[in-house]
């Protein structure tokens, strides 16, 4: 009997140090962390040429819905943040139409080993950044000319982009609405904002990439904790409603799911 509780200690003892061992290994190397950004209009799907309501009773069909997102940070369960090189952090996401090509998933590459519960990025192109000059843009500048998402270059980035139809309930003829949340360059309103998301356990390591599943919300620019309604101000690129809007940018976000996929 002690020989035979002798050889189930020991057991256990190699068990647990080979698991701590397996789940050491586990976390070690890099990988990528794919976002999927899933766009959409209160509790429905977002899609291109559809009509929706908005909690002011505006009734809108959206032709074009594209933003610009940048600066990722993960954070681990210890804390620590991890910053994604600046360099590489600059992304549209868009649901195409008007001839764009429809892009709602990124890839942050060769993330180090790591368990993340919280994701920071940017909406828009910071200051700082833009004020690096056109040579520091690189390639992104004419991604983002590609998909209709700069001015001139002393005017800057178009950071959130909705477009489309609408009519208030008394209304019998549709108005053309444009909301371009937008820089102007290094003077005015800064307009970019930065969201932190909590979310469930994400592993990195050399075999596992996670997938973080966003949902966004896009009538929250119009129905968040400013109302901003169409029939007073369909088209807005600056002032005060543009300050209001890009605010509630901040809230259209929520990560819903994580995937840990066994895969680089």
């Amino acid at each position: 009997m002690k020989k035979a509780i002798a050889f189930i200690a020991a057991a256990m003892v190699f068990a647990s140090c080979s698991n701590n061992e397996e789940i050491k290994n586990d976390l070690e190397g890099k990988n990528d962390v794919v976002i999927e950004f899933d766009n959409g209009f209160k509790n429905d799907k977002l899609i291109l040429g559809s009509t929706y309501t908005n909690g002011n009773g505006e009734i809108l069909t959206i032709n074009s819905f594209d933003y610009i997102v940048s600066n990722f940070v993960l954070v681990t369960d210890e804390g620590k943040e991890v910053v994604y090189p600046k360099d590489h952090g600059y992304f549209i996401i868009s649901e195409g139409g008007n001839g764009k090509t429809k892009n709602v998933e990124i890839s942050l590459k060769d993330v180090p080993a790591g368990k993340y519960t919280k994701v920071k990025f940017g909406i828009g192109v910071d200051r700082e950044r833009f004020l690096q000059g056109q040579a520091a843009q690189e390639d992104f500048w004419t991604i983002a000319e590609n998909y209709n998402m700069t001015w001139s270059w002393q005017a800057g980035y178009k950071f959130v982009v909705l477009e489309g139809n609408y009519k208030a309930n008394a209304q019998e003829t549709e108005d053309i609405f444009m909301l371009h949340i937008a820089s102007r360059g290094s003077s005015g309103d800064d307009l970019y904002r930065e969201v932190e998301l909590p979310m469930d356990l994400a592993i990195v390591s050399a075999e596992k990439s996670p997938q973080l599943h966003v949902k966004v919300d896009a009538n929250v620019m119009l129905d968040g904790q400013e109302k901003i309604k169409l029939v007073d101000q369909s088209t807005i690129m600056g002032g005060p409603n543009a300050l209001k809007i890009a605010d509630n940018c901040k809230g259209m976000f929520m990560v819903h799911h994580v995937h840990n996929g066994n895969h680089h």
